[in-house]
């Protein structure tokens, strides 16, 4: 009879891990399109380069969050 408590390690691995995956790479995608569109519609002056530059630092910081 069990006492309320359990083993972790008797938990499916898969399923709970892969569906917080999914759902980060989900936040992320959406993330990043927000910031696209955020760059494109508040800074259309800059360059391509300078808009480029702008989201692969935004990514950088998104990847070490």
């Amino acid at each position: 009879m069990s006492d309320g408590n359990f083993n972790r390690a008797l938990l499916p691995k898969n399923e709970l891990a892969a569906g917080i995956r999914a759902g980060k790479a989900q936040m992320r995608t959406r993330a990043e399109q927000a910031f696209i569109k955020t760059i494109s519609e508040h800074l259309p002056h800059l360059s391509d380069e300078e808009q480029q530059a702008l989201h692969n630092a935004f990514m950088q910081h998104l990847r070490t969050t």
